[in-house]
């Protein structure tokens, strides 16, 4: 419609311009699909590739000190090696049980592993000390002594 009134001879030169200047600020867009730099992503030819994380061998470097610790042993004499198993004994199960990695752990991580184990601990205990059949019946009361709001009340006549 618009291109109808331009081309016929009754319009007005001002009409003219004023609709020449309105095109005026399309006149510099850039025209074409989006192109992006650097390099092209095939995804037929094999897709896109993930990084890596990288993995900590903490276990492994422990079992390497490990060795290396009975090397060292083996070239002590005897008597250093006893002395070296009686300090074993000394630590204890709770020594002997920390995993490897526990070497590379913050103070705060420490402190949150031994707490979430005597939680653990407490829960076990009080779980063991009930059998199922009790379990049962105090959850029965404990269901018995709830309020009874999530009922669907009556409605209507009867």
């Amino acid at each position: 419609m618009m291109g109808e009134h331009l081309i016929g001879s009754s319009t007005s030169v001002d009409e003219k311009q004023a609709w020449i200047k309105k095109m005026s600020a399309y006149d510099h867009v850039v025209g074409g699909k989006l192109k992006l730099k650097g390099k092209a992503l095939d995804v037929k030819a094999g897709g896109v590739k993930k990084k890596k994380k990288s993995k900590h061998h903490y276990d492994e470097i422990s079992q390497i000190a490990i060795k290396e610790g009975k090397d060292e042993n083996t070239e002590t004499s005897t008597e250093e090696h006893t002395e070296n198993t009686n300090e074993v004994e000394e630590l204890g199960d709770e020594e002997k049980r920390r995993p490897s990695h526990e070497d590379h752990l913050t103070p705060a991580e420490r402190r949150y592993i031994e707490q979430k184990e005597k939680i653990d601990v407490r829960r076990m205990a009080k779980t063991a000390d009930k059998s199922h059949r009790d379990r049962i019946q105090g959850f029965n009361e404990y269901l018995a002594n709830l309020s009874e709001h999530y009922d669907i009340p009556k409605v209507g006549p009867g």
